[in-house]
């Protein structure tokens, strides 16, 4: 039997979304608010939540990612009678199984309902059989969770979710975490694995990519096989085609005798091409055949050679835009998507940070023979707020120079990180403590970043917010603590002063759009709120829709402006893609000058 959670403010919707998941057998919560919702999904472990958008104190699209990090990891339906093609768009991009439009239909309620728990079921299964693994060599500590079919019930069924077996652990090596977003391309790791069908790896520089990699090929049926890399923005041109399908003797200047290309090399085995965004255009239709057809011809020579290769790509690029701009083959493109793993930056996953640290500093340690060393107060601070740019790579890094700068001492603090760090997070505390006192406060689940990244004000103003709010929208001072080293040191001594993580609070409309533009929100900080002014008497009121849509043009012409006409530039800011902003310029007819 499963549970279902209801947050929804309609009393009607609520009932006859539970009344259907009791007549199919599973058990069923209901809840008027995300507060009250939250507190249910912490205490129930649901295993799928229909989440209204539009609820008394927030928005349900805004804690999406609240919701799916809960240890349950629930499955997420979405829910609104005020949907839009924007809306549907985000809400699957974070990770919801679908998106339903009221007024709803039981037959269509029983057909979702029916469909995402069969699909829990045989994932739970997959994640039960491969098992997780928590050793000193850097393996991940998973969440997989486990399930029984109940027999009695004509639909799929699943227990709550608890901690997986074990059995047969996934070889992780150097993937490091186990929070919810590196679950999820752990996930997708396993599914790789398991096929045969070629791999795109994206991410961010310094999330990991070879790493997946390595992983997809060590846990497939090609592990005995070779694995071979090429690192596309590292060759000329001129160079490629020799590297990628080999040449003869003779076919060119300076080549004196045959040589064997990667594809060739990676017979019965895996094929790794970093950086696929810089394969020059010119090559790409070759290799596009070789792709579909595993045949190529050497450089100079006149019959084809055949290769059994397994195609893993990665790119920190956009592919989308770039096909956009014709700069990459659009054939391409649905030839390398066969699995997508998206890589989380570590801005999303900060709850990995402690263990991060904790294996960096270990493996430092044990290469340098020095003693185990652990975390001062300010350290782990100021590494929970730095956003990271650079991801891991950046924070190993920057973690290994505080221990060469510690030497024989046991203890690491901030002083001894790299003061480029030091400075970018004094200059976000103090840039928020100038926004803390205005009045604004900061969503739950939004992550807290004010600028270009950093904590959402120091924490006296957080104290005065109700909840200090990290970089990853928990609790600024519920960060992990260190966990148990690999080294022989035992256990680590905790953060002092670090409580258990609490749930994030909500206060009403006023938390999402400000408390002075919510009518009826009283008042902020002792202010009285302005009174709300209606339309003019003489004009009829603008409609939602054209409403919305003049909103969004002129949010997109003062994001222009502020970036002095770079796209670039404005589509981080905006976090969107450079695709998704270019296409807002064209619909609203906007350009760089404007």
């Amino acid at each position: 039997m499963a549970r279902i959670l209801v947050v929804d403010d309609e009393a009607m919707v609520r009932t006859m979304l539970a009344e259907v998941a009791v007549g199919m057998g599973h058990e069923a919560l209901t809840a008027a608010t995300l507060d009250e919702g939250l507190r249910l999904a912490a205490t129930g472990a649901p295993d799928v939540v229909y989440l209204d958008v539009l609820l008394p104190d927030g928005n349900g699209l805004a804690h999406v990612t609240t919701f799916g990090r809960l240890p349950c990891a629930p499955e997420i339906i979405v829910v609104t009678g005020f949907g839009d093609a924007d809306g549907a768009e985000t809400a699957l991009r974070h990770g919801v199984w679908e998106y339903l439009q009221k007024p709803l239909r039981v037959q269509d309620i029983t057909l979702s309902l029916s469909r995402v728990l069969a699909y829990r079921g045989g994932r739970v299964r997959r994640l039960g059989a491969a098992g997780t693994g928590n050793g000193g060599n850097g393996t991940v500590s998973g969440t997989a969770q486990t399930g029984q079919a109940d027999t009695g019930s004509s639909s799929p069924a699943i227990t709550a979710p608890s901690s997986a077996m074990p059995s047969a652990p996934l070889s992780r090596e150097g993937i490091v975490g186990n929070s919810p977003a590196l679950d999820a391309a752990l996930e997708l790791m396993a599914e790789a694995a398991a096929s045969s069908v070629n791999v795109l790896v994206l991410g961010e520089t310094g999330t990991g990519k070879e790493l997946f990699a390595r992983a997809v090929h060590r846990n497939s049926a090609r592990a005995a096989g070779p694995f071979v890399t090429l690192d596309c923005a590292s060759l000329t041109e001129n160079l490629v085609e020799s590297q990628l399908f080999g040449h003869v003797r003779g076919a060119f200047t300076g080549a004196d005798r045959s040589r064997d290309g990667l594809l060739r090399l990676a017979h019965g085995g895996t094929l790794f091409l970093d950086e696929i965004g810089d394969l020059p255009l010119s090559i790409q239709g070759a290799f596009l055949r070789a792709l579909e057809l595993r045949r190529f011809r050497p450089v100079g020579a006149s019959r084809e050679v055949e290769s059994d290769f397994r195609l893993v790509a990665a790119t920190n690029k956009d592919l989308h835009e770039m096909v956009r701009l014709d700069m990459f083959r659009s054939d391409l493109l649905y030839r390398l998507r066969g699995l997508t793993i998206t890589l989380p930056p570590l801005r999303e996953r900060t709850e990995d940070l402690p263990e991060l640290c904790a294996w960096a500093v270990d493996r430092f340690c044990q290469r340098h023979d020095l003693p185990p060393k652990f975390p001062a107060e300010d350290f782990l601070e100021t590494v929970v707020s730095y956003p990271w740019p650079g991801n891991v790579r950046e924070l190993v890094h920057a973690v290994e120079r505080a221990c060469a700068a510690a030497r024989d001492e046991t203890t690491l603090y901030a002083r001894q990180l790299p003061t480029e760090i030091r400075v970018r997070v004094a200059r976000d505390r103090m840039d928020g403590h100038a926004a803390g006192p205005a009045g604004s406060t900061v969503p739950a689940g939004s992550g807290g970043l004010v600028g270009s990244g950093g904590l959402a004000g120091t924490a006296a103003w957080q104290a005065e917010q109700g909840a200090a709010t990290s970089v990853a929208g928990r609790p600024f001072d519920a960060v992990p603590a260190w966990p148990r080293h690999v080294n022989g040191a035992g256990a680590v001594p905790e953060w002092p002063g670090a409580p258990a993580p609490t749930l994030p609070k909500f206060h009403g409309l006023q938390d999402m759009a400000g408390a002075g533009n919510v009518p009826g929100a009283g008042n902020v900080h002792g202010q009285a709120a302005p009174a709300p002014q209606g339309f003019a008497p003489d004009a009829a009121p603008p409609t939602l829709r054209a409403h919305k849509a003049d909103a969004e043009r002129a949010y997109v012409a003062r994001m222009l402006a502020h970036c002095r006409g770079d796209i670039r530039e404005a589509a981080r800011l905006a976090d969107v893609s450079r695709g998704h902003f270019y296409e807002l310029l064209k619909k609203h007819e906007l350009g760089k000058t404007d």
